[in-house]
Formats: structure tokens, sequence, C-alpha cells
């Protein structure tokens, strides 16, 4: 008897469907729906359209932090416009000279590109001569710059050919006619940035004869100032250091040249480096003043 009435509603069950609309399910609920005939929750399908997809994703966080904030302020305004207008400083190197022409020639080269404006080159012992860059000049890393000593054109800003190409000017360097001369003795010049600072320097002697009052004075600061060889030199024949530690005997010899001829600082791997050394010029050669 138990058994037919737990059995009696099973089969109830299987014979008479418990909805056939979802109308005949709200009576339990409203989320309440028919399915298979039979009743049951209706799924959610609305938490990640409405609410999550709206508000987190596009009004509040995307447009907030992404446009109006880090983009326009930040990487804009500020780095953009402050940070790239100032111009760097050329760095020179001494590659060429000779005295011996009517119009003494020196050639620099840039290892670094930038302005020339306040660079100045200086002659250490009996010369004085000197010269500084004026404002206006600009030279990409590689550019030859010469210097036409008594000379009677120099280049315009922006304008390299401006003196053309007949020689001694080149239109593939940039030349300057400046004041002054030299004699064909012993030599030290500096180079000095805008601020003063040691930027290259070399000393040349002739292989005979007495070098000009100051020259060991004038080594001396140039190794000093860290841009030539650290060797500590004197110049004191009646001394015990060797004969490499004479002052002329670590500078260039620039002995023999001629009205064709130049030294050039064409040594080694590195030529170009500081500080100079010797090793790093050459004997006199055929000039081939502008192209380095």
């Amino acid at each position: 008897m138990l058994a037919a009435l737990v059995l009696l509603p099973l089969f109830s069950g299987c014979s008479e469907p418990e909805c056939t609309k979802d109308r005949d399910c709200a009576a339990r609920g409203p989320d309440i729906v028919c399915v298979d005939e039979v009743c049951v929750q209706s799924p959610a399908t609305d938490a990640g359209q409405t609410d999550a997809g709206t508000d987190g994703g596009v009004s509040d966080a995307g447009t907030d932090a992404g446009q109006a904030d880090a983009g326009a302020d930040a990487g804009v305004a500020d780095a953009g416009t402050d940070a790239g207008t100032s111009l760097s400083e050329a760095s020179l190197r001494i590659t060429e000279i000779n005295p011996l022409l009517q119009e003494p020639l020196i050639e620099l080269v840039a290892v670094r590109g930038g302005t020339l404006a306040g660079i100045s080159l200086l002659e250490l012992t009996n010369s004085k001569f000197s010269f500084t860059f004026p404002q206006g000049f600009t030279v990409e890393a590689g550019a030859v710059v010469l210097l036409h000593l008594g000379g009677g054109c120099s280049d315009t800003p922006g304008v390299p050919a401006a003196c053309g190409q007949t020689a001694p000017f080149s239109a593939q360097a940039w030349d300057f006619s400046v004041a002054g001369s030299l004699s064909y003795s012993g030599k030290v010049f500096e180079l000095l940035a805008s601020d003063g600072s040691p930027m290259d320097g070399v000393p040349f002697v002739k292989a005979s004869g007495v070098m000009p009052d100051g020259t060991v004075a004038a080594v001396q600061r140039l190794q000093a100032d860290r841009v030539w060889d650290a060797t500590p030199c004197i110049d004191n024949p009646q001394s015990d250091f060797a004969k490499d530690r004479y002052c002329r005997n670590i500078a260039v010899n620039w002995s023999d040249l001629g009205s064709g001829t130049s030294v050039m600082r064409i040594g080694g791997a590195t030529p170009l480096a500081t500080p100079g050394m010797a090793t790093q010029w050459s004997g006199p050669l055929p000039s081939r003043w502008g192209i380095y």
C-alpha cells in the first residue's frame, strides 16, 4: 500500500506537464519561466552588459584617465615643447696644420655636431694667436672647419660654400678667415669649450733649434687639462730622466714641412681620441685641406 502511494505522483508528473508557457509559472515568482514543460529559475543575463561594461570600462576609466589627464598634460605641453629647444655644443679636434703658407691653415673636425658659438682656439707660446667662433654657426658630426690666418673670406651661417671652392677655400668645409699669423717654430694649441673647459690640444716642435719660451709650461698645461699625453715631461737635459721625458719628445715633430705638405692627425686606430698623443700625427704629407 505504501509503495503505491510513493509511485503515484511520479507517474502523474510524467503524464501531466507542469507548464506550457511562462505565464503558467508566474505565480511562483517574477523570475520563474517554463522550460521543457517545467517551471525553473530564469538564468541571469544582465550583470555583465549593463552595469560593469558601461560604467567601469567606457564612462569612467577610459575617458578620464587615458585622454584628459595623461595624454594632454604630461605628453604634449611639458615634455614635447620645453625639452628640445636647447642646442648642444659641438666638440672639435685639431686635425691638420701648416704654418708655412702665405695664409697659414689650421683644420678642425667635429666629432660631435652642434653649435660652434663660443668655442675658442688658443696658441699658448709666442704667437699669441687666438680665435673664438661667432654666433650662428652649427655643424654636423664629421664636418670639417678651416681657419685661414690672415685670409679674406668667411662663410656665412648655413652656407658652407659661401667662399667658393678656389684654393685655399673649400666648398666642402666651413671657412673662417681670422686675424693672426704663425711662425714655423714650436707651437702649442689648445681648444676650449664656450665655458672655458678644455676640449683638445696639441704641441708642435721642430727637431732642431731652441723651443720658444713658455713651451714647456704650455705642454704641461695641456697635460694638466688632460688633453695631451699624460707622461710627465721636463726640459732639462742635465737631469737623470730618460729623454722620452723631455717635453719636446712627447710633442708632434713637424720638421721638414713644405708649402704643399701638412702634418695630419690620422695615425692609429682612434686618431681623434683624447688625450692626444704624438703617435696620432703623421709626418709631412701632401695637403688635403677640407677633407678628413
